[in-house]
């Protein structure tokens, strides 16, 4: 009961005029920074003057109804401050090897962080926080693990099948550990 509940608070409270959602850590891996605190990333589109909510199926996912260039803005004024790490060269497109594809020579721009990161900034970004505004309804918003340990077990190993095999008499002989057992029929 407590687990629908919070699912229907956190339905109830997402922005309604945005259908698609916002994955913060897959915005930040993809320009190689850290990921931005939730609480800040929210602030700075609230502060921006657009409206921003949790998404109900992934906790750390925003809906908002701020434009793409407004979202990548915030990502690229996080990164100004934060600075990300360069992402490591292959040592096999260092030495030039095996120009395929992927290699450095045939695509002038190759890293997507670098190319992000250059566009210019068309939003005055703010990460202060504003008063009050982390405070939510208290519901559960995301189901836990409804025991220790919980998810998917070991695979079943196909090394203890017995194989049935029947004889001309008609007797079924059972394969596996001791292959001379024979059962009758009944």
């Amino acid at each position: 009961a407590s687990t629908l509940h919070g699912l229907l608070v956190s339905v109830s409270e997402e922005v309604p005029d945005a259908p698609l959602y916002h994955c913060l850590p897959s915005l930040c891996s993809s320009v190689n920074s850290p990921t931005i605190p939730m609480l800040n990333f929210r602030a700075a589109l609230v502060n921006a003057g657009y409206e921003v909510s949790a998404y109900h199926k992934e906790p750390s996912a925003v809906k908002t109804n701020a434009p793409n260039y407004v979202v990548w803005d915030v990502v690229r004024a996080w990164c100004k401050e934060h600075p990300p790490a360069k992402r490591k060269e292959s040592r096999r497109h260092r030495k030039g090897e095996d120009q395929g594809s992927n290699a450095p020579g045939n695509q002038p721009d190759v890293d997507i962080a670098t190319k992000i990161l250059s566009r210019e900034m068309r939003t005055e970004v703010d990460f202060t926080i504003p008063k009050g505004f982390g405070e939510r309804k208290k519901a559960r918003r995301w189901a836990l693990n409804p025991e220790k340990n919980w998810g998917p077990k070991k695979a079943a190993s196909g090394k203890n099948k017995r194989k049935k095999e029947v004889d001309e008499d008609g007797n079924e002989e059972i394969g596996g550990e001791e292959p001379n057992v024979k059962q009758s029929r009944t």
